[in-house]
């Protein structure tokens, strides 16, 4: 079973570069299996922006930190980004994608590639409609939110997970106890390591 993978937009570099709860929440997925994307074209964006930026130096430090930390993969283009751009370019129904040369190439990386998330401050691009002509030739949009509201989901789950490992250990713990009182310490401390995510 593949993980699932999630694109990022230069927005949420800004973001994590700034908050700790942000980077922390892609910092679970991470450690959940969730594979980390992003396209040479975010990438370029990001740093001119920086470059630009009173803090530039701290941006991107930051920047090139969370590529490590995260073990981003950085999209390059194939034939699928071009025929996406173009297409998205041309769209008459939902036009929004027209005039965003650099947005809908962003998005065609996280398309071509078949991204599970696409996060992104930017509310068009969360909006937008692909053309169905795109969905006819096996194209998809991927799941585009903000990062907080991603943020909030993540949390839920680990909440979910360990609150589902903890009944487990009660469970375990009190069956043990009454089939097999003389071996209970020593199975139980076998079941003692928990989930990643989850404080001590």
């Amino acid at each position: 079973m593949n993980h699932p993978t999630i694109f990022l937009d230069t927005p949420i570099f800004f973001t994590c570069a700034e908050d700790t709860k942000s980077r922390t929440a892609l910092q679970h997925a991470k450690n959940a299996g969730h594979s980390i994307l992003t396209s040479i074209s975010v990438l370029g964006e990001a740093f001119i922006q920086m470059h630009e930026h009173e803090k530039a130096l701290d941006y991107i430090t930051a920047l090139n930190q969370l590529l490590d930390e995260w073990k981003v993969t950085v999209l390059f283009p194939n034939d699928s980004v071009r025929i996406l751009c173009f297409k998205m370019g041309e769209e008459e129904l939902d036009t929004r994608m027209i005039r965003e040369p650099t947005d809908r190439t962003h998005l065609a990386y996280a398309m071509a590639y078949h991204s599970d998330y696409f996060l992104t401050s930017d509310r068009n691009l969360i909006r937008y409609r692909i053309p169905s002509s795109l969905e006819e030739i096996g194209f998809s949009k991927p799941t585009c939110l903000p990062l907080e509201e991603f943020r909030n989901d993540m949390f839920m789950k680990v909440r979910d997970v360990s609150y589902a490992w903890d009944h487990r250990y009660i469970l375990e713990s009190q069956r043990c106890e009454v089939n097999h009182p003389d071996e209970c310490p020593e199975f139980m401390q076998s079941l003692k390591p928990r989930p990643s995510g989850r404080g001590s």
